[in-house]
């Protein structure tokens, strides 16, 4: 397989003198696509942090990270938002969506940022969102939704454009327990069957068989090396 995401010596800190933090330090971790990567430890590990600077929204204060191949915290602010869309869905906690966009337009708005438009756009939010099992929720506003609906709809937009890789905050915190396991296996299949790379951050004991690695974080370092495959 090859690897998609590439972290060397990877630190974040935060603050100066007394009240420095270091939220991550050392982490050196390849993400190879076709596989499920899972991240835990306890809360304040870094997890997030490492989740973040992997999908170029923060950036290290130390060491390397590439992106399918290209380096990625050489490269100006002005520049990242180009490797972010391009090569990176993502699926946050908060769900992130729109208020004032519905159902549907939120996936077609991803769609349009990566060229999408019109009725390919309404033919693809239309499949995504069958996909996550909501496409007779289209018309609805996000205030409507349940907090499982809602990340069935950060889903399907993350899905949006077909991204080589895939970052996940807790995708199945708000969520029961078949709707979890259903966004799970639509996780792995898009990993082992379509060949993308999946990192997810969870604290979701009931999600560790659908992990091929499990990477354990705590203070902010690799605790425990990885295991899986």
């Amino acid at each position: 397989m090859t690897v998609a995401i590439d972290v060397r010596g990877v630190t974040k800190t935060y603050g100066t003198g007394d009240a420095v933090v270091h939220a991550l330090e050392g982490i050196d971790l390849e993400v190879r696509s076709g596989e499920v990567l899972f991240l835990m430890g306890p809360s304040g590990s870094g997890k997030t942090t490492l989740l973040s600077i992997m999908g170029c929204i923060l950036r290290p204060t130390g060491g390397l990270v590439s992106i399918g191949g290209e380096e990625v915290t050489g490269l100006k602010e002005s520049q990242l938002p180009r490797v972010r869309l391009a090569r990176i869905g993502f699926i946050f906690q908060g769900f992130n969506l729109f208020p004032a966009l519905t159902v549907r337009e939120n996936v077609e708005l991803a769609l349009e940022l990566k060229g999408i438009r019109g009725r390919n756009a309404r033919h693809r939010s239309s499949e995504l969102l069958e996909r996550v099992g909501l496409l007779d929720k289209a018309l609805q506003w996000p205030a409507n939704l349940s907090g499982g609906q809602k990340q069935r709809v950060a889903i399907a937009r993350a899905l949006a454009g077909e991204p080589g890789i895939i970052l996940a905050d807790e995708p199945t915190a708000a969520l029961d327990g078949t709707t979890g396991r259903a966004i799970l296996d639509l996780l792995r299949e898009l990993a082992h069957e379509k060949g993308r790379a999946v990192v997810i951050v969870t604290h979701d004991s009931r999600a560790l068989p659908y992990a091929d690695r499990i990477v354990t974080i705590e203070d902010g370092r690799i605790s425990n090396g990885e295991r899986g495959e």
